[in-house]
């Protein structure tokens, strides 16, 4: 069988033995079976697997018969006819695995059904967690779409090899060992989270994508950036402590931002026609986008009138493939009620038939208390030339919130795209004003000089009416206006020092983001030190909050304390650098032994991997036999990632060599070394000059079709900032000029590197002068 793990493949597992399963989405059923592999040709199937004794056969319908032969050992498992469904949603699967099940309360809405979820048998003891997410997150989805469930079962099986973190087959939904397996001794709390993403993503596409399907690919938006949004949804119902929806902007709209703000974006309904480029559409416009402007939408129609408009939705369209024009038309009922002169259609074409986004720029008007409103398309790059290619010009229909020290404004005001500028008119008394409340809005906001340095004088006073997500909104949008030469980043850096005041973990997420990509382009410049050293004064005062012992504690607190440790230990803080230096030695020194150091899970990944990056060459070997033996495959992640960290270029070279070998590393986890040693800087050239040399067997083990393949080049050049290193890239291109579904790849890292070596030229001196200027 096929060893790509995409198709109908088979996978082998520790204990020697070998499983079958399948990945056919997008376009891989057609290696299985002979079929119109179109999303819109929609058939009943019958299936059956043929297994050996012993075996579990499983697929997207329930078994109604077992029919043996003696003489061979094997058995015939028959498949209840299946509903109408694509091809892309067929699954089969056979292993040895055990299960454990839980019944779904449907609060009357259809009958109530078994989950069940599968995994090695060693490994069941790890499923608890997953299984109580997919409950919760299932009857929710019932409630809330108010449609029921319309298979008999539903499975969710973690799998070995698996190439995607998810697929979301119907009724046997298949996941990544990784996305679904949790031992409460080696996972963190972000762990944790990002398993509970996949598993409400996932099951919000029974619904979303499975019982109602896109037509055509290039509408594949339906299906993931609704699953997408519903993922944050149904956790924060279902676990409001996390608070999802402020992580959202971190997770979800803050990396868009920077994707679409380049000309190598695309909108979010794009025309495909090849399988490569189908399959590189399930890209981060699709998802995060598509996400984000649900979000928004959502904003300004209201929480339930968005409930009752996508009920009816799948409701009309069940069984059915649509477009996103059929959304829009359920929606717009309800937006109509309190809109009856606006055109929901009209407003969301504008976000999905364009590429980009608005940057709204506020400035006092004429008038006492006045403020003029204008918008332009937003590019990193300003001086980008484009054609003007949109029948919109370039122009978003914008839904407009503010608030000011008085509160916030109640309404939308709402910005169309064919008009140039909108006026607020304010109360008397206004020290400062922010527009786009807690960034529901999916543009960027500037403001005059003076209504910036009114903004920072309020985060340093501990603003109580700026929320955590305001916060960080201003700080992202602050540091992206600076990098496209709009605000002078003296201003943008200004900002930061709020910091030392600032005590949740998302505008620090934010903040770390926007240090990590600073230290990118001030490494091996005089201004990098200068920048550890205003990181240490910024960090410190809540370091010297977090404990390094195992605390009691909720889990945002977790999430900021592990955040704050990371961020100290990286920028070597020396008490922190200390502290991981000892602690990782005591716990790699005494590995197996019965007096061995237990770090704790939330604590592990950046001790792990800062212990090792002054790591000699027998303690690096030694971290890699403990990984070799490792069984439990969130604690092998992080070893991986360490394994990386070594600023040795020989250790490193080595790392790579060992990794190719699939007996040390398994496909579906390669392309993931190659990134974390290229995010060393030690290892960036290494891995760069690796790939080149190694492409032609890249692309046989992956294929020229993996979206996965074709962003790795996206990843492993995005620190590059010199001429002799785009050349290096543009020659490489040329010749291999077959990329496949890399090509939109291509585009953005060449991009991103001219927009890196503009940085150096324009911008380097300025922060390097506030830097220096903070340090004297």
């Amino acid at each position: 069988m096929d060893k790509k793990i995409i198709g109908f493949y088979s996978s082998s597992l520790k204990n020697g033995g070998t499983m079958v399963a399948s990945k056919f989405q997008p376009t891989y059923a057609r290696q299985a079976f002979p079929c119109f592999d179109e999303p819109d040709f929609k058939a009943t199937y019958d299936i059956a697997l043929v297994k050996p004794e012993g075996y579990v056969a499983l697929s997207n319908m329930n078994e109604i018969s077992v029919t043996q032969d003696p003489s061979s050992n094997l058995e015939t498992v028959k498949f209840a006819t299946s509903v109408p469904m694509s091809t892309y949603l067929a699954c089969f699967v056979v292993c040895d695995f055990g299960y454990k099940d839980v019944e779904i309360n449907t609060s009357g809405i259809g009958n109530t059904f078994k989950l069940r979820s599968f995994a090695q048998k060693n490994e069941l003891h790890k499923i608890d967690f997953a299984q109580d997410i997919g409950k919760r997150a299932t009857e929710f989805y019932i409630r809330y779409y108010e449609v029921e469930f319309p298979l008999p079962k539903l499975d969710m099986i973690a799998i070995p090899d698996y190439i995607s973190g998810a697929t979301e087959h119907w009724g046997l939904i298949t996941y990544r060992e990784t996305s679904f397996l949790v031992d409460e001794a080696t996972a963190s709390v972000k762990n944790k989270i990002s398993i509970a993403n996949t598993i409400a993503h996932e099951l919000a596409h029974m619904w979303f994508g499975n019982l109602v399907t896109m037509k055509w690919w290039d509408e594949v938006w339906l299906n993931e950036g609704f699953a997408s949004y519903m993922q944050v949804k149904s956790l924060n119902a279902i676990e409001p402590s996390w608070a999802m929806l402020d992580q959202f902007l971190t997770k979800t709209v803050h990396p868009v931002l920077v994707t679409d703000a380049k000309l190598s974006s695309h909108p979010i309904v794009q025309t495909v026609s090849t399988p490569d480029q189908i399959t590189s559409i399930f890209d981060t416009i699709s998802y995060n986008k598509g996400a984000s402007i649900l979000r928004m939408l959502e904003g300004f129609i209201g929480e339930e009138n968005f409930r009752r408009g996508v009920s009816d939705y799948l409701k009309k369209f069940q069984y059915g493939n649509t477009v996103t024009q059929d959304l829009l038309s359920c929606l717009e009922v309800y937006f109509k009620q309190d809109n009856p002169d606006l055109s929901l259609t009209h407003i969301m074409d504008t976000w999905t038939q364009q590429m980009g986004y608005p940057l709204l720029y506020v400035e006092p008007g004429n008038g006492t208390n006045t403020y003029v409103v204008t918008q332009k398309r937003f590019l990193l790059d300003p001086d980008a030339e484009y054609t003007n290619d949109s029948k919109f010009n370039y122009r978003w229909y914008v839904p407009v919130t503010y608030k000011t020290n008085k509160g916030n404004c109640g309404r939308v005001l709402w910005f169309p795209d064919t008009v140039e500028s909108v006026t607020l008119n304010l109360d008397d008394n206004i020290s400062w004003l922010k527009i786009n409340n807690n960034q529901i809005g999916y543009y960027r906001v500037h403001y005059a000089d003076e209504m910036w340095q009114n903004l920072i004088l309020e985060l340093n006073a501990k603003s109580k009416e700026l929320t955590i997500s305001d916060r960080a909104h201003l700080l992202d949008d602050a540091f992206a206006l600076a990098e496209a030469g709009s605000l002078p980043y003296n201003i943008a850096l200004d900002l930061t020092t709020y910091l030392t005041v600032e005590d949740d973990e998302v505008p620090w997420t934010t903040a770390v983001s926007i240090f990590g990509d600073l230290a990118r382009k001030l490494l091996n410049t005089p201004a990098y030190d200068d920048l550890k050293s205003y990181i240490h004064g910024l960090v410190k005062p809540v370091y010297e909050k977090q404990s390094w012992e195992k605390v009691n504690i909720g889990v945002i607190e977790r999430l900021l304390r592990a955040r704050i440790l990371t961020l100290a230990t990286r920028y070597q803080l020396p008490d922190a650098e200390e502290k991981v230096r000892n602690l990782f030695l005591s716990w790699l020194n005494g590995h197996g032994t019965p007096d061995a150091v237990v770090i704790e899970p939330d604590l592990r990944d950046f001790v792990y991997y800062y212990g090792m990056r002054s790591a000699t060459q027998q303690e690096w070997d030694k971290l890699w036999e403990i990984y070799l033996k490792e069984t439990d495959v969130l604690e092998a992640t992080k070893i991986r990632s360490a394994l990386s960290a070594s600023r040795d270029a020989n250790i490193l070279k080595r790392y790579l060599e060992l990794s190719w070998d699939e007996a040390n590393i398994r496909s579906q986890d390669y392309l993931n070394v190659l990134a974390d040693v290229s995010d060393n800087p030690t290892g960036t050239g290494l891995v760069w000059d690796d790939v080149r040399t190694r492409w032609p067997q890249l692309v046989e083990r992956f294929t020229l079709n993996s979206r996965y393949l074709g962003g790795l080049i996206t990843s492993i050049t995005k620190s590059f900032s010199t001429q002799q290193k785009l050349n290096e890239m543009e020659a490489f291109f040329a010749q291999y000029p077959e990329a496949g579904a890399g090509e939109a790849s291509r585009k953005r890292a060449l991009e991103t590197v001219h927009n890196n070596i503009k940085w150096s030229q324009k911008h380097r001196a300025s922060v390097a002068a506030w830097l220096e200027k903070r340090r004297s």
